[in-house]
Order: structure tokens, then C-alpha cells, then sequence
């Protein structure tokens, strides 16, 4: 990590993941071997991170919600009511948080999302996401130009009526 962060900031990186996020001390920790003018996205994937959420938002610049890796440990049915929790939570501490995993799952093989998908998406706007986050729909999927433009129309109608 300290190789790839000092290889980052050569190239001129300004913004790195913090993966597996579980306290502020790891913020703390990352900040001393970046430059003042980097900024930090913690991303948010184990319980610790979740139960020290306040001091990281605290701390952070912004956030990050992988929602797969989250659903490793918090039981698939909860995860739901943690991605609001979250939202919330950045909310009340004005810090920009950006969700990831499963946003287009079904557009991996297919051309079409599913509702569902579509719903899931529009919804995770409304609580207050200021950004989505495509891994495996445009990195491996058949279809990411697709995905990209699936998420640009719902985010134009999410945005026309929700000014």
C-alpha cells in the first residue's frame, strides 16, 4: 500500500481507497504517507467499519458503501436498512459517499437491467448517494456501455425529479 500510494501520487493521483476502513486510526495512519493535498475514500466493508462510522466520517473525505463485501458479514437481508443507515449517517456529516456492488448485476450477460435493478439504483438516490460505483457490469460484463448509459438515464430522471 505504501508503494502503490507513493507510485499514485507520481502519476499525480490525488484521490485513494482506503479499504476495510475499521477506525480512524487508520485514516490517521494513511494520511502520514500521503501528500497534504490527497484525499481519502473510506471504503466501507466490515463491521468495524460500520460500528466506528461516526469517527470515520469524522476524519474521512468521503465514503464508500461495497456492498458486497458487506454482505459478507452482515446477513444479506440487512443490508437494505445498513446502506440507508450509512447514507444517513454521511448526511449528517456532509461527507460524499458513492455505492458499489450489484447496481446492474443481470446487465453482466444481458442486455437489459432487471426492475428490480432499475429500482435499486433509483432508490439508492433518493437516500442520498452522491455517486454509484459499476465494478463487474463495465470490467467484465458483455455490456458496459450499456450499464453506463442505464445509469445515466436514471440518474436524469432521478435528477429531474428531485431538484
Amino acid at each position: 500500500d505504501i508503494s502503490a500510494i507513493k507510485i499514485g501520487e507520481k502519476m499525480g493521483i490525488k484521490d485513494f481507497a482506503l479499504s476495510f476502513a475499521h477506525r480512524e486510526s487508520d485514516l490517521h495512519e494513511m494520511r502520514t504517507l500521503m501528500s497534504k493535498d490527497c484525499k481519502i475514500i473510506s471504503k466501507i466493508e466490515c463491521k468495524n467499519g460500520g460500528n466506528n462510522l461516526d469517527s470515520i466520517l469524522e476524519v474521512t473525505d468521503s465514503i464508500l458503501i461495497d456492498r458486497g463485501d458487506l454482505s459478507r458479514v452482515v446477513p444479506m437481508k440487512k443490508i437494505p436498512f445498513a446502506q440507508k443507515y450509512i447514507l444517513q449517517k454521511k448526511t449528517e456529516y456532509g461527507v460524499p459517499a458513492y455505492v458499489a456492488t450489484n447496481l446492474l448485476e443481470n446487465m453482466i450477460f444481458a442486455p437489459e437491467p432487471t426492475r428490480a435493478e432499475v429500482n435499486d439504483i433509483y432508490n439508492t438516490l433518493i437516500d442520498g448517494a452522491n455517486g454509484l460505483v459499476l465494478a463487474a457490469e463495465t470490467a467484465i460484463g458483455n455490456y458496459p456501455l450499456e450499464c453506463i448509459n442505464m445509469i445515466s438515464k436514471v440518474a436524469k430522471v432521478y435528477k429531474k425529479n428531485h431538484k
